[in-house]
């Protein structure tokens, strides 16, 4: 959100950048493009940096964004029977945004907290149609869906229940940053400018909270009571500098290591860290 508020108050114009958003379908799908240089800085889970470094790509991690899972969490159906991760069963079929993807990792995270691996789970890309997962959930193609704000929400609205949040489960857990290609690091004044918008992107939100509340919900087409619980989950857990501490970072790396299945070895902070002073734009 910070990042297309910044679009959309101009803020990118004001740090001197022409700067163009484009979308993709969860990190396993911004991953190739940022290693290629097609895109130049990507905001995503980190855990899809991990994954993207240890298969070859030189991606590094120049700013942290959102600290938390705050909410994300695995959700069913109404009449499922699992009501705990405890419930989670061999077989259990999960679905995610995409391969490589922070809900990827989530859905082999809860698989393993009921004692079980990833040979164990069938994973399910759906990408971020919550009319698609929803679906799935009512047919039974799917016994779970790993979500994101604000689609966890939308979904218990439409009769679905939650079984774990994960920002409760990990609250420690260091969340989403601003990635960048090797290409774009060249340039480490434009890197600068980049963080620097995302920081006045995230103090207007602060300082405007009537107008970033209208803006939600336009833009994700929320009802106001929506539109205010993404506002008070993800506005105060934004990181308000955007430096990220190297030991936070490294618990983050060796908490993904720990679940099979999804990368092979535990990185070092400092094989993906660039940290970016931001810029201060005038």
């Amino acid at each position: 959100m910070a990042l297309v508020i910044a679009d959309e108050q101009g803020i990118y114009e004001k740090c001197g950048l022409d700067a163009t958003i484009t979308f993709f379908q969860g990190g396993g799908a911004l991953m190739p493009a940022l290693a290629a240089g097609e895109v130049g800085y990507g905001w995503v889970a980190t855990t899809a940096v991990v994954s993207a470094v240890e298969e070859g790509a030189d991606i590094s991690t120049i700013a942290e964004v959102n600290r938390t899972a705050a909410g994300w969490g695995l959700v069913v159906a109404e009449d499922s029977p699992i009501q705990t991760l405890d419930d989670l069963q061999s077989g259990a079929t999960i679905s995610f945004t995409s391969e490589g993807a922070l809900s990827q990792w989530f859905a082999l995270w809860s698989m393993q907290q009921a004692g079980l691996s990833a040979d164990d789970m069938t994973g399910v890309p759906l990408g971020g149609s919550v009319p698609a997962i929803g679906s799935a959930l009512d047919k039974g193609d799917i016994d779970a869906a790993v979500v994101l704000l604000p689609w966890g929400h939308m979904l218990e609205d439409d009769g679905k229940r939650w079984v774990s949040r994960y920002d409760e489960e990990l609250p420690d857990f260091s969340f989403t940053g601003i990635h960048a290609g090797a290409d774009a690091l060249e340039d480490e004044a434009t890197a600068a400018k980049v963080v620097g918008a995302y920081v006045e992107a995230v103090a207007w939100l602060e300082e405007n909270p009537g107008e970033a509340k209208e803006f939600i919900s336009r833009f994700y087409d929320l009802d106001a009571e929506k539109a205010q619980v993404v506002y008070d989950l993800v506005v105060p857990d934004y990181n308000p500098t955007g430096q990220l501490d190297p030991q936070r970072l490294q618990s983050m790396l060796d908490t993904v290591g720990e679940i099979p299945g999804f990368v092979e070895g535990t990185l070092a902070a400092d094989q993906i860290l660039h940290q970016v002073e931001p810029a201060t734009c005038s």
